[in-house]
């Protein structure tokens, strides 16, 4: 398993992929007529909230942010495409961050797919999930499989770090490859291989897994997924887990999963994972179960319970149960539901309970939405405040301008043990356009 994702300044070694890129451009198009299928995207939040702590204190902030996405398929008549996805951060009041600005670059990568599906190629800065791996690199990738269905994947490149603390260095490489065996709608499983090189020894992390997925019957389906850091000489992350839908009214799922901090977190990036915040070692296990049931259509009910345990008895152990209900109408473009949920604790200021309520409108072009929820706690979670109860509502709109542009907006008030009330407004602009080869959009 990949680190915790943070945002920070741009990883700072994305030209040689830039270069790449740039240089492997020119050959898509010769000897063919220029085509291709381009998206735009462009999302626009202007954030307005005030927070008041106790004493008296508000604090006031006002960042606008700007997420811009493009994607251009079929190249030059080729099944190959572009894809682009990045943000920025302007504050106009306080300073709600590291510096009055920030952003990066997620995502600037050229891609193949085999016209049959069963070969893919990938070269500049993307997000990789194959296997162990989940990390954004500075790098290449090719998968291909077999007309038997066996199959192999490798990769290679350079980790973009966007926090580094703790004095902690970037990773110098990252590399490696899963083998795996695939059958369409029955199985699929494989073993992955994970090594990264870094500066101190601490940054370095080599990890071995396995994982399964089989159609064991109609309706029947086993998951299991299980990482070995050797690195740290112990089992980073296990999960397995059966999904059994007897029918189109119910879906049932159970399953066991467990890590150890020191094995899958990455501490030296992260400061909510060093001591004493917590124990790197400890151990968390737990035991889930969920059932939805449509009783009637429309009406589904949702049972859910949860067994969390800690090796450490700080933050001790845990049980959740939760029942809710939700209604579906508009032909499923609304939905409005209660949740309840109760957590027994073996330390006080860890049981609470929970209430939300929620519910959606959209009559033609307009959506509306509202999200209510409240905890109660059975002693206060910070010593010494005298506060044991949180609330949160939010309310939303949105219409929809033109059939490429959204405005939308939300409303916030929370209150809570940490902040005597704390504001805030939201306000989005969503451009989305979308051309064919020969103009058809």
């Amino acid at each position: 398993m990949g680190r915790p994702t943070t945002v920070g300044s741009p990883g700072k070694r994305l030209l040689p992929a830039i270069v790449s890129i740039s240089l492997f451009l020119p050959l898509l198009f010769s000897g063919t007529a220029p085509a291709a299928d381009v998206t735009f995207s462009s999302k626009t939040y202007g954030l307005f909230y005030q927070r008041e702590l106790a004493g008296g204190v508000k604090d006031r902030y006002a960042p606008l942010y700007e997420y811009l996405s493009a994607d251009a398929a079929n190249l030059g008549g080729k099944p190959l495409s572009f894809h682009f996805y990045g943000w920025g951060r302007a504050d106009l009041a306080e300073e709600s961050g590291s510096g009055r600005t920030s952003g990066e670059i997620g995502s600037l990568y050229m891609e193949y797919l085999h016209p049959q599906g069963n070969a893919q190629a990938k070269l500049g800065r993307f997000f990789l999930t194959e296997g162990v791996a989940m990390d954004t690199i500075d790098g290449a990738f090719a998968k291909a499989t077999s007309p038997v269905g066996l199959g192999v994947s490798l990769y290679g490149g350079v980790p973009v770090e966007y926090t580094i603390l703790n004095g902690a260095e970037e990773g110098d490489s990252l590399y490696g490859g899963r083998v795996f065996f695939v059958k369409a709608g029955f199985t699929e499983l494989g073993a992955s291989y994970l090594k990264e090189n870094g500066s101190p020894g601490r940054l370095d992390r080599e990890l071995y897994g396995g994982d399964l997925w089989v159609r064991v019957a109609s309706g029947v389906e086993l998951t299991g997924q299980a990482s070995y850091n050797r690195t740290a000489r112990e089992m980073a992350s296990e999960r397995y887990a059966v999904r059994i839908v007897p029918g189109a009214a119910v879906d049932i799922s159970a399953g066991y999963e467990a890590y150890t901090y020191e094995g899958l977190f990455r501490s030296a990036l992260n400061p909510a994972f060093v001591f004493p915040t917590v124990d790197n070692n400890d151990q968390v296990r737990t035991i889930f179960g969920i059932v939805d049931w449509e009783f009637i259509p429309g009406w589904t009910l949702e049972v859910a319970g949860k067994n969390i345990r800690h090796d450490k008895s700080d933050p001790g152990d845990a049980n959740r149960g939760e029942v809710g209900l939700r209604y579906s109408y508009n032909a499923k473009k609304d939905v409005a539901g209660i949740v309840a949920a109760f957590v027994a604790a073996d330390r006080d200021e860890n049981e609470y309970r929970e209430y939300r309520a929620f519910a959606t409108h959209s009559p033609d072009k307009l959506r509306l939405t509202l999200d209510a929820i409240a905890q109660q706690y059975k002693r206060e979670p910070i010593a010494g405040i005298g506060k044991k109860n949180a609330y949160q509502v939010v309310a939303s709109a949105g219409y929809q301008l033109l059939a490429a542009l959204q405005l939308s907006g939300d409303l916030t008030y929370t209150q809570s043990p940490i902040f005597e009330k704390d504001y805030a407004g939201l306000v989005r602009l969503s451009y989305d356009l979308g051309t064919g080869t020969g103009g058809k959009k």
